[in-house]
């Protein structure tokens, strides 16, 4: 069908072409997302035992997909605990050993401990990317609840998610009913009710 060196010619030619074309496929049909509607695909999980003082809460988050502007900002999560009869927040709780730890690839990548307000408690973490290890888009967080009549199904865990660089979250309520963030306004956010 050939003769002489016209195969070696046109053969890589024509891989070359396959790639190009292949490779335009892949990135049309690539999953990409905002950070605005990361929440529709994070994972989440808790789970919460009694134990002989009072409740240990273990909670956790996923999201497998980066955002298309990257991670930046601080996040945070926010437990307290409802009372049942009133809906009220109740502030007659101790909180008591609580530690978020960032995630990569099952490793501890960083952690800290919670900031206890009067009706909860309020972890923040980085987002952040660093030598291609991304921060807080896993993570897991632990904390004890002691106190009387504590009920299961009254524990709530909430993520707030911010992507812009901004000044820290005022912490002071663990319900972020409406948050406010030291000497910053319109700073982009959503919350998550972990479930």
């Amino acid at each position: 069908m050939f003769g002489g060196n016209k195969p070696v010619l046109i053969l890589p030619g024509i891989l070359m072409l396959v790639m190009l074309i292949g490779g335009y496929q892949f990135l049309q049909n690539s999953e990409t997302i905002t950070n605005e509607d990361l929440q529709t695909i994070l994972n989440s999980q808790v789970n919460i035992t009694e134990i002989e003082s009072g409740l240990q809460i273990e909670a956790g988050w996923d999201w497998t997909v980066m955002p298309a502007e990257g991670l930046y900002g601080e996040d945070y999560i926010g437990i307290y605990v409802l009372d049942s009869s009133t809906g009220e927040v109740r502030t007659d709780v101790d909180i008591k050993d609580g530690l978020v730890e960032l995630l990569y690839s099952e490793h501890v990548i960083e952690e800290s401990v919670g900031t206890t307000v009067e009706n909860g408690v309020i972890f923040a973490f980085s987002n952040k990317l660093v030598d291609h290890e991304s921060y807080g888009n896993l993570g897991q967080v632990k904390v004890k609840i002691e106190g009387a009549d504590l009920n299961v199904d009254d524990v709530k865990v909430q993520l707030l998610h911010t992507w812009t660089e901004h000044s820290p979250l005022e912490k002071e309520d663990a319900t972020f009913s409406s948050p406010v963030f030291t000497g910053a306004t319109n700073v982009p956010y959503w919350i998550k009710v972990f479930e």
